[in-house]
């Protein structure tokens, strides 16, 4: 019977020691639409200023237990590959204020509180050198959001079904 305990206890230590840690991933998409250009202006050669392209803002967060170290290498929006800026750790809970009324600004929580430690991953820009595997084309097929992230050596994915919609960014 001890021998049976002693190998159980061995056997559950031994899995948290090889396992990989649980990393749960908040991703936010906000539209960042440019303002009006004013009419008539032209640049140093006379030529109209055209009014720039709407772009995204994505807010991307990874929350794992305070023990883990991960580093993360990449990012897949929509299937487009990403780099992955230098992490930093936030703390816990994470508020996004959207000031479009001035004197009402209404605040989103994008992190809730927890104890875990928290990585904001800021996206850089579009990644044209990585190729897919099918393994990676097999996950953005039926995710939004995949970060690949480095622990103890080894490439390990997590995934997001839906990105999450904020209100849009407008400029003026």
């Amino acid at each position: 019977m001890k021998k049976i305990l002693l190998f159980s206890a061995l056997f559950i230590v031994g899995l948290n020691l090889f396992s990989q840690p649980t990393v749960k991933i908040f991703a936010y998409e906000q539209d960042n639409l440019p303002g009006t250009r004013p009419a008539g202006v032209v640049d140093e050669n006379g030529k109209p200023i055209k009014k720039a392209a709407p772009k995204k803002n994505y807010f991307i967060y990874l929350s794992l237990k305070q023990k883990y170290s991960i580093k993360p290498v990449q990012i897949f929006i929509k299937g487009q590959s990403y780099e992955v800026g230098s992490s930093t750790v936030r703390k816990a809970p994470v508020e996004y204020t959207d000031n479009i009324v001035p004197n009402n600004p209404e605040k989103t929580v994008l992190v809730p509180a927890t104890d875990n430690k928290v990585l904001e991953l800021p996206v850089a820009e579009l990644s044209l050198s990585q190729k897919k595997t099918s393994y990676i084309q097999t996950l953005t097929a039926k995710n939004d959001v995949i970060v690949a992230y480095i622990w103890n050596g080894k490439k390990y994915f997590v995934s997001l079904k839906q990105i999450k919609k904020l209100a849009p960014q407008v400029n003026e």
